[in-house]
């Protein structure tokens, strides 16, 4: 119960700072960096609320288990990419390895638990 609580304020805290990435994309046009973060806010948003409504259920919580695991598969795959590819192909390169870090690694966690997470919705359910 108390991480329950402790992941609805910390929805909570976050909430602004989301809507302010949503605004800013909206009014200031399209920014990919800002898009990115954006993007994992809302994650983080997410999960929080759906483990603060609904971590007491087992089903709900392997649900996310699955999902945050598919996340940082997904997502340190596209880190590791982003961070040495740059320093194999543009080895002269001094920020190269800053794509892995906010770009890539981000991204694709975002996108791997995105997929995690609906291919768990659609997984058939054993009777």
């Amino acid at each position: 119960m108390f991480l329950r609580i402790v992941a609805a304020i910390l929805a909570l805290l976050a909430l602004p700072s989301l809507i302010r990435d949503l605004y800013g994309l909206v009014r200031g046009g399209f920014d990919p960096l800002l898009a990115v973060f954006g993007a994992c806010t809302l994650l983080f948003v997410a999960l929080c609320g759906w483990f603060a409504l609904r971590g007491d259920r087992p089903a709900s919580r392997a649900h996310m288990k699955f999902a945050l695991t598919c996340g940082l598969v997904v997502g340190a795959t596209a880190f590791a990419i982003g961070f040495l590819g740059p320093l194999v192909w543009a080895p002269d390169a001094n920020q190269g390895p800053l794509l892995g870090i906010f770009v890539t690694g981000p991204i694709g966690f975002a996108i791997g638990t995105a997929f995690g997470w609906l291919y768990r919705m659609r997984a058939p359910r054993a009777a």
